[in-house]
């Protein structure tokens, strides 16, 4: 039990440490990085539903168009500091808006279906026309139950309304089915648009938190 409470402490340590931005050593950008503007315009971008009869295939997702990403993800992953050279794409782009442990974990068995989140976002194309705007360029680092060395860039998002007028829906639609509200919470949530990750993607399962907390440049849309 020792042994096992000081790896915990040691890899708890490890991850606090590198979670820090590094100010001092590698090519940082010098001015906020700039990202086209029509990223902003998902409207023009069809949603896209994500169903499956396994876990973690069940989710929704605000779809965005990776060619504007992509010219970020590039410049992050060449910057030293940054990426290094050492990031992988997923060559698309989304703002997940109902996580697929969400799902499993909590909207399901409460007799939520997928088909009625994603009726719910698709009507009137109600999520893809959701707006939003830009916080910064964010980062999360740590080290794994494994001991692996994780982590991940993204664009944080600020001026979501529209993306938790969604969640607040779902929230109605869960406890009218029965679901313990106290186990669903809409604005628990930290929206972001994955650029890249080192090995795999993290989240809050792992310990880290995707909000303004993570900011390490500024971004901008032009």
């Amino acid at each position: 039990m020792k042994i096992a409470a000081s790896l915990i402490a040691t890899l708890a340590l490890a991850a606090t440490t590198i979670a820090a931005p590094d100010n001092k050593h590698g090519n940082k950008p010098n001015k906020p990085i700039v990202i086209n503007k029509k990223v902003l315009q998902t409207s023009k971008v069809p949603f896209i539903p994500h169903s499956g009869t396994a876990l973690f295939t069940n989710w929704v997702g605000l779809n965005v168009d990776f060619k504007y990403v992509k010219p970020v993800f590039d410049l992050v992953n060449a910057t030293k500091a940054y990426g290094n050279g050492t990031l992988i794409s997923r060559g698309e782009a989304h703002i997940t808006t109902i996580p697929p442990t969400e799902y499993d974990n909590i909207l399901h068995p409460a007799g939520v279906t997928i088909e009625e989140l994603n009726a719910l976002a698709a009507k009137n194309n109600r999520l893809q026309r959701a707006r939003f705007g830009l916080e910064c360029l964010g980062r999360v680092q740590v080290v794994t139950k494994d001991g692996v060395f994780q982590q991940s860039v993204q664009i944080i998002l600020k001026n979501y309304k529209d993306i938790l007028s969604y969640r607040n829906d779902v929230f109605k639609l869960f406890v009218k089915k029965g679901g313990n509200p106290a186990l669903f919470a809409a604005d628990n949530f930290t929206p972001h648009i994955t650029i890249g990750f080192k090995n795999r993607d993290i989240f809050i399962e792992d310990g880290v938190y995707k909000g303004k907390n993570a900011c390490i440049h500024p971004i901008v849309a032009k």
